[in-house]
């Protein structure tokens, strides 16, 4: 019965706005080139059977190894030049492939982080017109912002979708909130105010050992500044105050209280804190249950679960896959990107080997999908928890996307300033934050003009 309200509440979601994955731990430098096989083709798909290379970059090379390879097999006339760059060094590579006139992939990816900083290049086809011809309602809400250029531009699809909750430890749950069913910690949880109350509450139970969120950088970069998302950005007028102003409040109120940790994002403590038992909750996004989650604690099978935030969904890194405007090979380029990250094939392979998650709707809304019906990889990591499920029929379908713009991924450098301040000095107030927050824009910025 739920499956059968899906294309239901995706409409309900579509109202709330339109307009509008990810991270990976797998990163290093490496080359391979798959050579076709036969010259004689019986798929005529990708360049009308001729025989044609597509160079894609990505850091995840498990993935980006196995697709290509899955891909060509199928389609022997597409060979693949890749090419694995980490998260901080691609979008150097990406500039200085393009300054120098040469060398730049047919597939870019962008990463959250400098997302907005890719868009701005001018660099990229939009999806939406010829021969492309992507419609917006036949993917998430979310999925459509997140890949929303400044004037409606749709420059990229998302590599998997980042569709966020929290993962919580079940023996801390038990212990501490006296239950690790998703739906009844879900309704603990269903405001700030109440988490506030929980965080409390565990710091009391647990004497201090035990936080209700590793630490502010998390919290507030992660979880709180994706949530309740705006068209705060018009041209170079930024309204801070009125996106941020609540969000800091939230922030400081958790801070001042002494309810989160000392984990800083990215880092091997951070890491390391997964297996501790000293955290409460975790973002959780699909790419988290594996690179997140069941890689730092990998004896903890059966001990997590999965419940939604506060009010609606709100997306936790993410990962676009445009084509580039200057590439020869974009039919060649389009089919490849419909079948691994949109709907052929391909996607029921990335989900069975990797659990990533398309953006479009389609595979989706059969009951008897295999997201659905077959048992997901890590399913029993989560106690049996039917994660796809959970993730698109309670998470998905309201859960709003920020759009990406060279501002915005600026904006999202401060804050990460902020966030680190905040956690120096824990008396700080949401006021004082802001002034950070707007200082630390205007120099990033420096014509913009800040409310």
């Amino acid at each position: 019965m739920k499956k059968r309200m899906f294309a239901i509440l995706l409409t309900a979601a579509m109202v709330m706005t339109s307009l509008s994955g990810c991270k990976s731990s797998d990163s290093g430098d490496g080359k391979k080139t798959t050579a076709a096989e036969e010259s004689t083709l019986s798929d005529t798909r990708g360049g009308d059977g001729e025989e044609v290379t597509l160079t894609i970059w990505d850091w995840d090379e498990a993935h980006l190894t196995h697709m290509t390879e899955w891909y060509h097999e199928r389609h022997p006339n597409v060979n693949f030049d890749t090419l694995v760059v980490s998260t901080d060094d691609y979008f150097q590579k990406l500039q200085s492939a393009l300054a120098s006139g040469s060398g730049a992939p047919d597939i870019i990816l962008s990463e959250i982080g400098y997302r907005g900083k890719v868009f701005d290049l001018g660099i990229l086809d939009d999806l939406y017109k010829e021969p492309y011809n992507v419609k917006a309602d036949e993917m998430f809400d979310f999925v459509t912002q997140l890949g929303a250029g400044p004037n409606g531009e749709l420059y990229g699809v998302e590599q998997q979708i980042c569709p966020s909750g929290f993962a919580y430890r079940r023996d801390l749950a038990k212990e501490y909130l006296g239950t690790d069913d998703p739906d009844e910690i879900s309704a603990m949880i269903s405001d700030w105010d109440k988490v506030f109350e929980v965080g409390e509450q565990i710091r009391e139970k647990s004497g201090g050992k035990v936080t209700i969120f590793p630490g502010m950088t998390i919290f507030l970069n992660g979880i709180l500044v994706n949530q309740n998302v705006s068209n705060y950005i018009d041209g170079d007028t930024v309204d801070l105050t009125g996106r941020y102003q609540s969000v800091l409040e939230t922030a400081a109120r958790f801070n001042q209280a002494g309810l989160l940790g000392k984990q800083e994002d990215n880092t091997p403590a951070y890491n390391n804190s997964y297996s501790s038992g000293e955290i409460m909750f975790y973002p959780c996004a699909p790419w988290s249950v594996k690179w997140g989650i069941a890689s730092n604690d990998p004896n903890g099978s059966g001990n997590w679960g999965l419940t939604k935030a506060p009010g609606n969904g709100y997306t936790y890194g993410g990962t676009s896959v445009s084509i580039y405007s200057g590439s020869k090979n974009k039919e060649a380029a389009w089919e490849y990107i419909q079948e691994v990250y949109c709907t052929g094939d391909g996607v029921k392979e990335a989900y069975e080997q990797y659990g990533f998650m398309t953006g479009f709707k389609a595979p989706y809304e059969d009951e008897n999908s295999y997201f659905f019906s077959e048992k997901g990889q890590y399913d029993e990591f989560f106690g049996g928890q039917k994660l796809a499920d959970y993730f698109i029929n309670t998470i998905a379908v309201t859960t709003q996307g920020q759009v990406q713009t060279r501002h915005e991924a600026n904006v999202k450098t401060a804050l990460r300033s902020v966030a680190a301040q905040m956690t120096a000095n824990s008396s700080m107030t949401a006021d004082q934050a802001l002034e950070i927050l707007k200082t630390e824009t205007q120099t990033l910025i420096p014509g913009a003009t800040l409310k």
